[in-house]
């Protein structure tokens, strides 16, 4: 087991500084931060207020050193020139926690979502007593190497961490009462939420293009994951997600999951239904492998897989109409030459007479860590604007 690199009795001394806005103000400053600059009249026009009470709101904002005159610009929504405020992305920065059974990876990202700071850490064993020791050291080291952290997030699946045993989720490995004594104890907001929703939360803000304010985003691994945002907001149920959307039926001639449901996109599409259904095989790069050397039976597995993957997209797609899906996790290997097989799974499905927009993203271990860290900015962003 991995010891506590130092016991957690006092605050690191972080000094996250930031200012308690307005709710107005600070929906201003996020449209002007998410939008990459905006002129006064820009932002009274999305908030539906009047010019003295937004000139008022920019002097408060720039008293507080969050934003800055950017010079005149060419509007097209005025057809004339305007002021511009742009947003300073580097006066404050938020870390990042990826919870793994064996590895713990942490990012600090700045205001623009650049990652500035990295660390990993090896851990033996989970233990709530080890990450919580491990936050704190890389807060203090963060501020030592002069960022100036303004909120923490701890992230991991809420189902099963990455390599812990069945029944072992994120929130029994840090509850409630450790989140919020870690506030308390670090000095800054804290968050412990599922990857998928930090996952959801990075893709969100800010690659939704200008008019897109909802998106879809599906998760392959092992099991699958859910996020929704719409109104550029995540979306979560009572219980803290998206929904459960892992066994809707995507194959009428498919296989049953362990649930009893035939067909479903986890009997079609999770990892772990992949490899169990190639003989022999012991993981998913595995199956790849020996799909790539011309093994037919790893072949139409894939296929199969792929066309669940767009028949779920399609579902998707007709019940919540979002601007766009996205697919993530494993997707990228299972769907990676078999484009027609997804496309035929999700018009099979899919109803609507326009194109869809389905985009496949790749992430490595860093970026979820990086995700988590774009989960922490969101919320602080969030926290006061209603």
């Amino acid at each position: 087991m991995t010891s506590a690199p130092d016991d957690l009795t006092a605050a690191p001394g972080a000094d996250p500084g930031w200012p308690r806005l307005h709710p107005t103000t600070q929906s201003a400053y996020n449209r002007i931060l998410w939008n990459g600059g905006l002129s006064k009249s820009e932002v009274a026009k999305k908030l539906g207020l009047s010019r003295t009470r937004m000139t008022a709101i920019a002097r408060d904002l720039e008293a507080a050193g969050l934003i800055v005159e950017g010079g005149r610009e060419q509007r097209a929504s005025t057809g004339r020139p305007a002021d511009m405020l742009l947003a300073r992305t580097d006066l404050f920065h938020f870390l990042g926690v990826h919870v793994r059974a064996d590895e713990l990876v942490v990012a600090g990202i700045d205001l623009a979502n650049t990652v500035v700071w990295e660390r990993r850490q090896p851990v033996g064993e989970l233990d709530t007593s080890v990450i919580g020791a491990h936050c704190r050291k890389w807060l203090v080291e963060a501020k030592a190497d002069g960022l100036r952290v303004a909120a923490l997030a701890v992230c991991g699946s809420t189902e099963r961490i990455d390599g812990a045993a069945e029944g072992m989720g994120l929130h029994a490995v840090v509850p409630e009462v450790v989140r919020l004594e870690w506030e308390e104890l670090f000095g800054v907001p804290v968050w412990v939420e599922d990857d998928v929703v930090a996952l959801t939360a990075f893709e969100q803000w800010p690659r939704l293009a200008e008019g897109q304010d909802s998106m879809a985003l599906i998760s392959l691994g092992r099991d699958i994951g859910f996020g929704l945002v719409a109104d550029r907001k995540i979306i979560l149920g009572a219980h803290r997600r998206a929904g459960r959307f892992s066994h809707v039926r995507v194959a009428s001639d498919g296989a049953r999951c362990p649930l009893g449901h035939r067909g479903c996109l986890w009997a079609e599409s999770s990892v772990t239904s992949i490899v169990q259904d190639v003989t022999g095989a012991r993981s998913l790069a595995e199956v790849l492998a020996r799909a790539q050397a011309g093994e037919q039976a790893a072949r139409e597995r894939l296929a199969r897989a792929a066309r669940g993957i767009g028949a779920a997209a399609g579902h998707v797609l007709n019940l919540l109409d979002p601007d766009k899906v996205i697919l993530t996790g494993d997707s990228p290997s299972i769907l990676d030459s078999r484009d027609g097989d997804f496309e035929e799974g999700l018009h099979g499905v899919y109803l609507a007479p326009e194109p869809p927009i389905v985009e496949v993203t790749v992430f490595d271990f860093l970026e979820w860590a990086r995700a988590a860290a774009g989960l922490a900015l969101y919320r602080r962003l969030a926290e006061y604007d209603r």
